[in-house]
């Protein structure tokens, strides 16, 4: 098996995306991805604050990507996400499931297909789970934040991925999934289930293991105010971020499950005022942020975001902002005719690397006439979205325990 590949991260608002929307103009795509972050934010945030076993639908997160499961393969569209661990996909018989375009995943068509039982470990580490009395089955049941759920059994399968670097299929056997046989709520017809890239036992990521070497990365294409094709994630060895320019960081421990990333935010540069995340700096280096590729919007706690934005507001006194749409949610915009030449480069700074924002990291164009700040306050869960981490190779080493960044023009990979 090669050790090094790629395949399609596709944005859901991508002509390439089957969510896509021909009649929207891009400013109603850009609120409509503003709101998914606010929301998918606020389910972050009940996971932190004791809400167990709730968790944020992978419906808001932003990429989507395609895998097969079973022998002979059968393809499934499922949301991509750094913030979820289970990988889940409706199966026949449906009990009830929402209508999907693509074929329903049929497990006794698969020669490979495997249902686990309630006694084994795997099935321990299932938060919600019960067991079927005839053959003693291990059931699984997810819930989500808007009351979504997937239920059904749990599995292993073989799980194919078609390698963008050579065209090669790559096939992982003995893969855990869930086997949704009831699935309801906020779902649409355009995808089978979801794909959990997080840190938990249960994710891709983890279950990929070794023979990725706990590495992977993305590069991320500018979202707006056009996608023209798709991002791109990388595994194993084609998933390594070197070269000049790259800096480093370490994934660290934070308050909620193993199964989010995260990192050490130290603050911002803007115009050459640094603006430190903690007024008191703090004894110990702990992970305070979320590096998350599913949220658009960067979220700060309000006390940061008004230093923040005191400072942007300072590096470009000479320029009166306007009002800013109700419906986006952010509060700092100009008119983009004005400041295209005057947006500051800002420098995130984290422990051990700095990060260098180009505008368009840290503005988001809102229709033709303003452009916003592209960060929003919170109350609870700090999270660095993925309109920062645009044209960034954003490599993951989870043996190493570190993210590593490089400038890159992620059209050209």
């Amino acid at each position: 098996m090669s050790l090094g590949f790629s395949i399609d991260l596709i944005h859901r608002d991508s002509p390439l995306s089957p969510f896509y929307d021909p009649s929207l103009t891009v400013s109603r795509r850009v609120v409509a991805a503003f709101n998914r972050s606010i929301h998918r934010a606020q389910f972050f945030n009940s996971m932190l604050s004791g809400v167990t076993n709730i968790f944020p639908n992978p419906q808001l997160a932003d990429y989507l990507m395609k895998i097969s499961i079973g022998t002979p393969p059968q393809e499934i569209i499922g949301a991509a996400d750094t913030g979820s661990d289970i990988i889940w996909t409706q199966c026949e018989p449906c009990s009830y499931c929402f209508n999907q375009k693509l074929p329903i995943y049929r497990p006794d068509n698969s020669s490979t297909y495997n249902s686990i039982t309630c006694d084994s470990k795997s099935c321990m580490l299932v938060p919600m789970r019960s067991c079927t009395t005839s053959d003693n089955t291990c059931l699984y049941l997810v819930v989500y934040g808007d009351l979504s759920y997937s239920s059904g059994e749990l599995a292993t399968e073989t799980v194919t991925l078609q390698s963008d670097t050579d065209g090669d299929s790559l096939a992982y056997p003995r893969v855990m999934f869930g086997c949704g046989h009831r699935n309801a709520g906020m779902f649409t017809d355009d995808q089978s289930g979801i794909i959990g890239l997080g840190g938990g036992p249960f994710s891709l990521i983890t279950q990929m293991g070794s023979s990725i070497k706990g590495k992977f990365s993305y590069c991320l294409v500018q979202m707006f105010p056009h996608v023209e094709r798709s991002s791109k994630m990388y595994f194993g060895d084609a998933a390594m971020v070197s070269g000049d320019g790259v800096v480093s960081t370490p994934i660290l421990s934070g308050y909620g499950p193993g199964t989010f990333y995260y990192l050490n935010f130290e603050g911002i540069t803007v115009g050459g005022q640094r603006v430190d995340f903690y007024t008191t700096k703090p004894t110990s280096v702990e992970g305070n942020i979320i590096i998350d590729s599913g949220t658009s919007l960067t979220f700060f706690p309000e006390e940061f975001y008004n230093r923040l934005q005191l400072a942007v507001r300072h590096t470009m006194k000479d320029i009166v902002p306007v009002s800013p749409d109700r419906e986006n949610n952010l509060r700092l915009c100009y008119n983009r005719l004005e400041v295209m030449a005057d947006l500051p480069v800002m420098v995130a700074h984290f422990n051990g690397a700095d990060l260098e924002l180009d505008p368009m990291n840290s503005f988001v164009q809102i229709g033709n006439d303003s452009i916003c700040l592209a960060f929003a306050p919170v109350d609870g869960v700090v999270i660095f979205g993925n309109l920062a981490q645009m044209n960034f190779l954003v490599g993951y080493d989870l043996n190493k325990k570190t993210v590593s960044f490089r400038r890159t023009d992620c059209m050209k990979l």
